[in-house]
């Protein structure tokens, strides 16, 4: 319903598939920065009232490669 009312489509109405949408949308602001100036903006508001403190930065690792093996580094440092 709320995909629905997003699009403004009756309840009738033929649902296009969400990729659709996606590569529409993406297609469409291809060439601007409108992302990361609405990404800074709320940034900027959220700053305001003090929800986030930006002393403090998190970094999502999911693609970093682990360093566990100690004696395994050592070897590849040597290399």
């Amino acid at each position: 319903m709320s995909y629905r009312w997003f699009l403004g489509l009756d309840m009738h109405d033929k649902v296009p598939h969400f990729s659709t949408f996606g590569k529409n949308y993406t297609r469409r602001f291809k060439d601007t920065d409108l992302f990361e100036e609405i990404f800074a903006h709320i940034l900027s508001e959220c700053y305001k009232p003090i929800l986030i403190d930006p002393r403090e930065i998190f970094v999502d690792a999911t693609h970093v490669k682990a360093r566990a093996n100690n004696k395994e580094t050592k070897e590849n440092c040597q290399k």
